[in-house]
């Protein structure tokens, strides 16, 4: 399940600690928020619950508690978790956005190295002992940031948080910078890891930087809104020149994605050549729609039967979402039977972050919107 190791020079992984510092005081919500969605029917019989699935892995104690497992009795990992999180903040209510979102986002914020990265966290006991941990260096130090920048911005429109957003937003505006801005490469596209780990591995990665298209656009359309538009345009001309660098990535003789910069070839290995195929679309990044198409065809005649859960041990459901978005519905739905029997039989395999997808394909099949 481990990603961007493919340029990797040399690893350090992990860190022993037996103590992290807490939260810093951090504003409750207090204006009404959104009214939540109602949960729609898989159309698949009984379906899965991944809103209260995903509630089920938040850790009820020790110093990472409002952290969350990525499966049951797992590690906790920042980024899976921000995927989970994102495609349930419109089903929740109020109080659950206090308590599985804004306590989350406050948790993060609080263990952020001096740098704005992040890392991992591994319990060795499980929930048996969650004070016993060793902290883990993070896969991408991009990907993380942006996918909170995402998910913050989707808790505060749908909470109405504003105190929230007036008492963190130099926070966000930092994990932006460091991890993102300072990271962007000559032709355009985020380096995996920020100076010194770029030195190891400093490859601009197709998924990557699809993601941290979303999550800045995300980012500088709420710094808009809120009034500040110079940081807004900053964040903005990134996002456009990240857009105009993933399109060079495109090869026309191949018709489909290189995986990475650093990739002389597109490749048809299903991971990561075929699955980065369906990211421009799932994440958005509309000035590539030109080339949704052509991808989604070299995914599918290079990964064929995807959708009955064959090719990999974890489900992917990422490409389920990118065929419900393209109204491909009868792939969508087998990927959703193939995903609800994983889960009965092997439920570790249903990790947050595919949880998190499954719902988005229920979402986009139930004519709601994506997140």
């Amino acid at each position: 399940m481990q990603r961007r190791q493919f340029f990797l020079k040399t690893a350090v992984l992990s860190v022993s600690a037996s103590a992290i510092g807490g939260l810093q005081t951090s504003q409750a919500q207090t204006c009404p928020p959104l009214a939540p969605a109602p949960i729609p029917s898989t159309g698949t019989g009984t379906g899965i619950n991944a809103v209260e699935a995903i509630k089920a892995l938040r850790i009820p104690t020790g110093p990472y508690a409002g952290a969350y497992e990525i499966a049951p009795n797992g590690l906790s990992n920042w980024y899976f978790t921000n995927l989970g999180l994102i495609a349930i903040v419109q089903y929740l209510n109020g109080p659950d956005l206090d308590t599985y979102i804004r306590s989350y986002l406050d948790l993060y914020l609080s263990k952020l190295e001096p740098n704005m990265s992040i890392r991992d966290v591994h319990f060795p006991f499980g929930r048996v002992n969650t004070s016993n941990f060793t902290l883990v260096l993070a896969d991408s130090d991009d990907s993380y940031a942006a996918t909170t920048l995402t998910l913050a911005a989707r808790y505060l429109r749908a909470s109405q948080n504003w105190a929230w957003w007036d008492q963190n937003k130099a926070r966000l505006k930092d994990i932006a910078y460091r991890n993102i801005a300072t990271a962007i490469k000559a032709n355009g596209l985020t380096s995996v890891f920020q100076s010194p780990r770029s030195q190891t591995n400093n490859a601009g990665y197709l998924m990557d930087n699809c993601e941290v298209y979303r999550g800045l656009t995300d980012f500088a359309l709420l710094l808009r809104e809120r009034g500040e538009p110079a940081d807004a345009t900053y964040y903005e001309s990134f996002a456009k020149n990240i857009s105009s660098a993933l399109a060079t990535l495109f090869s026309m003789s191949n018709n489909g994605f290189r995986f990475a910069d650093l990739a002389n070839q597109t490749e048809t290995t299903f991971y990561p050549g075929t699955t980065c195929q369906v990211f421009p679309q799932v994440f958005g990044v509309t000035p590539l729609a030109p080339y949704y198409d052509r991808a989604w065809n070299f995914f599918n005649l290079n990964s064929t039967g995807w959708e009955k859960g064959t090719i990999d041990p974890y489900p992917w459901a990422v490409l389920g979402l990118a065929a419900a978005l393209r109204g491909q519905t009868a792939l969508a739905q087998a990927q959703l039977a193939s995903m609800e029997k994983t889960f009965a039989i092997s439920r570790p395999l249903m990790t947050i972050n595919e949880l998190g997808f499954y719902q988005r394909i229920k979402s986009v099949l139930a004519g709601r919107s994506d997140v």
